[in-house]
This record gives C-alpha cells, sequence and structure tokens, in this order.
C-alpha cells in the first residue's frame, strides 16, 4: 500500500491533469440553454453553486484530516517523532548554550562565505579586491541558522493567544451546540434544492453529465489536498528532523571539543553578522567568540 501511495503521489500532478481535461471535455459537450439573466435571476443557480461549494469544502476537510491521520501513524513520521522528542529532553537542559552555539555559528558561517568568495575570484586579500568585487563581498548573503521552534514536538495544538493546551479530557455534549449550527446551513441549502421540484425524465442525462462534472472536479480537490498534507508527514516532517538532528550533533561535538568554528576578525563589522539565533535581536558585543587556538 506504501508503495501504491508513493507512486500516486509521484504522478498525482498528472492525475489532475488527467480530470481536469475530462472535466473540460464534459463542459464543451453540454450546451448552456437560456439567457445570462434568467440565470443569474434564477435562485436554483445560487443554490446549485452553494451545494458545489459546499461539497468542495467537505471534501477538502475530510481529505486533510484523512492525510493527517495516516501521516501520524506513517513508520517514517513515527521514527522522526521518536527522534525529535529525545532532540527536545537533551536541548531543554542548555537551551542557553545552544543558543550561544548557533550565534557563533552565524558568524562562522559569514566567515566561510567571505573566504569562499575570496577564492572565487582569485585567492585574492580584501584589499585587493575590485570596487564591483568588493561590493559583492560586502553584500554575501551567508547561510543563517534560525532555531526558532526548536523544541516544539511535531505535532502540536496552539490557541489563539499562543498557547499549547494539555488538556486531555472532553465534556459531555461539547461541540454538539456547534454542530448543531452548522447543520442548520446544511438543512437549508437541501431543503432549497428540494421546493417545488418534480421529477423530469429528460432531466436525467444533463444531470448524470452535470454529476460526473462534480465529481471530476471533487476528486481533483481530494488529491490536491490529501497528498501533499500526507506527504508533509512522510517525508519534509522526517527531512527536517535529520537537519535538527544534524545541527544538535555538531552542538554537542562543539561543546566537546571535537568541532571547532571559524571566528571573525576583530576589524571586521560585528553588525555584518546575522547572530539572530531565535528571531530576537542581541547584542553582538556580548557575544564575541573567545580568540581561537587555530
Amino acid at each position: 500500500m506504501a508503495k501504491f501511495m508513493d507512486k500516486m503521489y509521484k504522478n498525482y500532478v498528472w492525475l489532475v491533469i488527467a480530470l481536469s481535461l475530462i472535466i473540460y471535455l464534459g463542459y464543451r459537450v453540454m450546451s448552456f440553454e437560456g439567457s445570462l439573466q434568467n440565470t443569474l435571476e434564477d435562485p436554483q443557480t445560487y443554490i446549485q453553486l452553494l451545494f458545489v461549494i459546499w461539497l468542495n469544502v467537505n471534501m477538502v476537510s475530510g481529505a486533510y484530516d484523512n492525510a493527517t491521520s495516516a501521516g501520524l501513524q506513517s513508520n517514517e513520521f513515527e521514527l522522526a517523532d521518536e527522534l525529535n522528542n529525545n532532540i527536545i529532553k537533551s536541548v531543554n537542559n542548555e537551551m542557553k548554550d545552544f543558543r550561544e552555539y548557533i550565534k557563533k555559528l552565524n558568524a562562522h558561517e559569514l566567515v566561510s562565505a567571505r573566504e569562499d568568495y575570496l577564492f572565487k575570484v582569485g585567492d585574492k586579500e580584501v584589499e585587493d579586491l575590485t570596487v564591483k568585487e568588493k561590493k559583492e563581498y560586502d553584500n554575501l548573503k551567508p547561510v543563517r541558522h534560525n532555531i526558532y521552534g526548536f523544541n516544539l514536538p511535531l505535532f502540536y495544538e496552539i490557541s489563539k493567544s499562543g498557547e499549547i493546551p494539555y488538556r486531555a479530557s472532553i465534556e459531555k455534549n461539547e461541540g454538539k451546540i456547534k454542530r448543531q449550527i452548522r447543520k442548520v446551513f446544511t438543512g437549508a441549502l437541501f431543503g432549497g434544492m428540494t421546493v417545488n421540484m418534480a421529477f423530469a425524465l429528460d432531466n436525467v442525462g444533463a444531470a448524470f453529465i452535470s454529476l460526473l462534472i462534480i465529481m471530476g472536479g471533487l476528486a481533483i480537490t481530494f488529491l490536491m489536498t490529501y497528498f501533499p498534507q500526507l506527504f508533509k508527514f512522510r517525508y519534509e516532517i522526517p527531512k527536517a528532523v535529520m537537519r535538527k538532528n544534524n545541527l544538535y550533533t555538531s552542538y554537542i561535538e562543539y561543546k566537546n571539543g571535537t568541532h571547532k568554528l571559524k571566528e571573525l576578525k576583530s576589524d571586521e563589522k560585528k553588525s555584518d553578522v546575522i547572530d539572530d539565533a531565535d528571531n530576537v535581536s542581541v547584542n553582538y558585543s556580548e557575544l564575541q567568540p573567545a580568540q581561537s587556538n587555530q
């Protein structure tokens, strides 16, 4: 099943295109009867539009929830979640030191980018650069490590006030009234579709073609919602966790003295360094790395 889903994901764009072409063919085969003015004045027009919108909203909701459920149960996500939880347990005990490391690492990235550029233009010294090269040198954009959210779980719920709730209980009839209110719209919609309706055999063919077009549109909605959400859990999140693990491993090696970082020279502008480890502005003068023995 997993291999089949992988193939579906790799080819779902082509499935969407194929379904779209089939729907377009059905649209071209059907002919519009009546005037545009009468159509716009007909209440059934808006009832049908609301019905199709309602179907798509429910399809998005169902596809999203199903993909989330399948993604959370996938082996890839479970392994990534286990590794991420281990990282969180460890980094929470030394978050201050980890932030200091990230700031020094961002300075290291700037030094590396500048050294690479100098080698690229002929292994020159800064004072030997041309005006154009010096401008490019000053505008280099090094890799920036941002650890905002580094110690968050992979899947969580957050309130509008920015709080993560840990309540694990449910109250009797909780949410029942809200669901009843939502069903009022559903009842009104289906009720409007059946008011003064009479069965006409001649309408079956056109209705069936319309139904096929709607089903094709719903299939496209499902594919474009389900697969991106599912593979966010199966591929994107695990890859992000591996990046986190590599970064945290490099911090452990640095702390143990087996990993060295390049430092800025004393005459280089400290303001050139992007050292806000997790989107918080800091004073770099307080974070100048100690002089290296290298």
